[in-house]
């Protein structure tokens, strides 16, 4: 019984992990698309977001 909360606390401790990872690399991208330069010359970097 202690085994499994164990490991289910292991594995929400990995999955939070993970979510915190992409969403920060997220928050960066967002970022530099938002400070972006207005002439345009950065655009080939932000294809996908619009």
């Amino acid at each position: 019984m202690e085994i499994t909360v164990l490991l289910l606390y292991i594995g929400l401790f990995v999955i939070s992990l993970i979510l915190s990872f992409v969403s920060a690399k997220y928050f960066i991208t967002m970022w530099k698309f938002k400070n972006r330069k207005k002439d345009g010359s950065e655009d080939d970097d932000f294809k996908r977001l619009d």
